[in-house]
């Protein structure tokens, strides 16, 4: 899985002896998905009244093309270049959620939807044909280029309301193949919208959290949701009901959030703020660091995390005051664990194997009992 935060340290799912565990697929006939051809106009109107959202809960920064980049779109538009495929996602209310073509919309609302006086309405810049345009505005083009503009027709495909929400992630990891694809977390806060995406991004924005994680980790693309979301799937799903496909592990405590109780809800919710409460205060700046060659400590570890977490949020309150009250012998035992070498190819060859996965579980939740059990 390919890491571009530099402060947490690149997972190895599967390899060589772990392969990734194949499920069953989904039914064909379960893919509902129509093709339609919009025309630039129509979107611009559909933009405006919100029905084309730009802003959903998965994507939180749909302005990541600079203005050079969407002017370079503007222009294929003025000279009739067609632009790439578009995906939507359908909502009940019949309101269209961007799939793929997120940056290229965004840069048309930015252009020919927000008012003139707009402090982020595009004028167009570094165009490599029409340079006569350049720093102009929509309303400043002749009459005729606007025209031109606006009938231009683009291919969709949109995706219907009722189609599973296990398919609809497939479908979305497979169509997001553009220069800037969604990540696994804002698939998921896409497709499980509502209560389990809901408390995802809260316990994601918790200061508990970010203490617990030194405010390493990157919260633009989502990967902090992806921390809640492998937390949760841990200790509300157990190890014990791991099969080895990690992904389908997430995606099925996403499922089961979705139909969960208010006092579910609450329970994982304090559970989670207490496990990051001691975390911290237990482990401080070493937390979830593996132990380097050169005796330092690394980047944050997610399998660590995953252990070290869900065991905490197990324990009792009175549970994890004592053994912060024993926070010195903890953090010998935990040393000598990052020391050792059987349990640190746990947590980074082949991550997401069952054994690994259940092992580093049981050695971490034996570490705490044996403290706990010290007199």
């Amino acid at each position: 899985m390919k890491n571009e935060n530099n402060d947490i340290e690149e997972e190895q799912l599967y390899s060589g002896t772990y392969e990734r565990e194949i499920t069953e697929p989904f039914n064909p006939k379960d893919v509902d998905i129509i093709s339609q051809t919009m025309v630039i106009s129509n979107i611009i109107e559909q933009l405006k009244c919100g029905d084309i959202l730009l802003e959903p809960d998965f994507q939180r920064h749909p302005d990541l093309w600079n203005d050079k980049k969407q002017s370079r779109l503007i222009e294929s538009l003025m000279i009739r270049i067609p632009l790439p495929t578009f995906y939507f996602d359908s909502t009940k209310d019949d309101k269209l959620i961007v799939v793929d073509g997120l940056q290229r919309l965004y840069a048309i609302k930015r252009f020919m939807v927000l008012g003139e006086e707009d402090e982020k309405r595009l004028k167009l810049t570094d165009l490599e044909y029409l340079k006569e345009y350049e720093g102009k505005k929509f309303e400043e083009l002749p009459p005729n280029m606007q025209r031109r503009i606006k009938t231009q027709a683009l291919n969709t495909y949109v995706i219907r309301p009722g189609t599973p929400d296990k398919v609809r992630t497939s479908i979305f990891t497979r169509i997001n193949t553009g220069g800037l694809t969604l990540e696994p977390a804002e698939i998921k806060n896409s497709v499980y919208r509502g209560q389990a995406a809901n408390l995802l991004k809260e316990l994601a924005y918790s200061e508990e959290f970010k203490t617990a994680t030194r405010h390493k980790i990157d919260s633009r693309r989502m990967l902090d949701c992806e921390f809640v979301n492998r937390f949760l799937a841990f200790y509300l799903l157990g190890t014990e009901n791991y099969s080895g496909n990690l992904e389908d592990y997430l995606n099925d405590v996403m499922i089961r959030l979705q139909k969960e109780s208010k006092a579910t809800i609450k329970k994982c919710r304090v559970d989670f703020l207490k496990a990051m409460k001691y975390a911290a205060c237990i482990f401080g700046e070493i937390a979830f660091r593996k132990i380097t060659a050169n005796e330092r400590y690394g980047m944050i570890n997610k399998p660590l995390y995953d252990a070290v977490t869900v065991n905490l949020a197990k324990l009792s309150v009175q549970d994890c005051k004592n053994l912060l009250k024993k926070k010195e012998e903890v953090l010998k035992k935990y040393i000598a664990l990052l020391m050792d070498k059987k349990f640190t190819g746990m947590i980074t060859s082949g991550t997401a194997a069952v054994d690994n996965v259940r092992n580093r579980h049981s050695v971490i939740c034996k570490l705490f009992q044996e403290v706990l059990e010290d007199d």
